[in-house]
């Protein structure tokens, strides 16, 4: 086992705070002889690399860089450039190369999860005063360990019974509510550094609490794949996450973020987006094809008058056999608001023609039905059900990611335990 040497961290805040206030945002590149924060397996890492992410980090997570904020991301960031040094050193002894494309595929992507057009990226950045490099400084690690990530995807087996039962788990569930997720997650790789990883989730908490981006923070901080797409979990029915996971998602309101929360494999913060009701039928989504034959009614219409409309909607829901044929009546009679609806969910519909239609078979017409100016009758002229539930290689694919992020955790503990770290400030 090779050594890990780390000096104190005491003297970092003060050495980045006097190069912070001298050097302007773009010049720290040019500034080569600041000094080392770190060398791994003999590779540098300047205190100028550390300015460059520490501002990147703050302009992107829209953190407001106080002393106090400075000196509690310093660590953290130094921690993330180490990693992300021995990530690089793996893949480049692994043979895998970063290409341009693959920089303009990442660029794209992040534009794209963030809502900015092509070449939106850069012009933030330019704005804010970040160099390009900083970012590509961050993405090219990220790109390389996806690549190794990939080599070891096929060695992850995700047998068809563990799909049953996630399957099953979402079915006994589905009257429950489903919840729209975001996560930040922070590993625990040893047991010694518990305190230390509880205390940044404590800080992010702090930042986030004080207005900072949680996409931004999930990008640069979390060690899931939902990193990649800002923390978003998108939505989640009940039985889909961790039991702990879930227990806390269930406690809060839509908006709020949690305190740290305890698992086997380290500390999540999430953020509750949304929650829907769930519903007994959640595994089918039911669209109509509607027809709807309309005839106007007066208010201070007689009831001679209102039998006679009515009588018309009567004959018409006898004779006509097809939704075109109830189209030609609606010429006939020259009702403008009467015409087809397709593709609407039996929840969209007001209640009084939901009920009417619930029973209809395609081809099928409901009984007339007075509402407000007018009456109507409803042809159901198609119905298409799709399951809900996610498919099989949907289930697959998150199995696999999350044993997938296991193994590159351990990778990662491998590549630190076997390394020659030697923190310099």
């Amino acid at each position: 086992m090779r050594p890990y040497i780390s000096r104190p961290l005491r003297l970092c805040a003060m050495l980045l705070g006097v190069v912070l206030l001298t050097l302007p945002g773009g010049q720290a590149r040019a500034q080569s002889t600041i000094g080392l924060a770190a060398v791994v397996n003999d590779q540098p890492i300047s205190v100028v690399d550390l300015i460059d992410r520490l501002n990147l980090v703050a302009t992107t997570s829209n953190i407001q860089l106080t002393e106090d904020r400075r000196r509690e991301m310093i660590p953290q960031i130094l921690h993330q450039l180490i990693d992300e040094t021995l990530q690089m050193q793996e893949a480049k002894r692994r043979g895998f190369t970063v290409s341009d494309a693959d920089m303009e595929r990442a660029v794209a992507s992040v534009e794209q999860n963030s809502g900015m057009p092509p070449g939106g990226l850069e012009r933030y950045l330019q704005a804010n005063r970040i160099p390009l490099e900083s970012l590509q400084d961050q993405l090219r690690p990220q790109i390389a360990w996806q690549k190794i990530l990939g080599s070891m995807r096929r060695d992850i087996e995700i047998s068809e019974s563990e799909i049953d039962d996630v399957l099953e788990r979402i079915k006994r569930n589905q009257d429950k509510p489903r919840s729209n997720v975001q996560e930040i997650f922070l590993p625990i790789d040893n047991p010694q550094e518990e305190n230390k990883v509880l205390d940044d989730a404590r800080k992010i908490i702090g930042a986030l609490r004080n207005g900072a981006s949680f996409e931004g923070l999930a990008r640069q901080f979390s060690a899931n794949a939902s990193a990649a797409n800002g923390g978003n979990l998108g939505w989640m029915s009940s039985g889909e996450m961790d039991s702990t996971l879930e227990n806390a998602v269930s406690n809060m309101q839509p908006g709020q973020i949690s305190m740290p929360i305890r698992t086997v494999r380290g500390f999540y913060i999430l953020k509750l987006l949304d929650r829907a009701q769930g519903d007994t039928n959640a595994d089918r989504d039911v669209k109509l094809d509607l027809y709807q034959l309309f005839i106007p009614i007066a208010q201070n219409a007689t009831e001679d008058e209102i039998r006679t409309k009515v009588g018309i909607l009567q004959n018409a829901r006898s004779t006509a056999q097809s939704c075109e044929a109830m189209a030609n009546i609606a010429v006939d009679l020259g009702s403008d608001l009467s015409g087809r609806t397709k593709g609407i969910s039996p929840q969209e519909l007001s209640g009084t023609v939901a009920n009417a239609v619930s029973q209809l078979k395609e081809g099928q017409t409901s009984n007339v039905i007075r509402v407000d100016g007018g009456a109507l009758v409803v042809m159901l002229c198609g119905k298409t059900v799709q399951s809900t539930l996610p498919d099989r290689e949907t289930i697959r694919s998150r199995l696999s990611m999350d044993r997938l992020e296991i193994a590159a955790r351990r990778k990662l503990r491998e590549l630190r335990r076997e390394a020659f770290i030697d923190i310099r400030i």
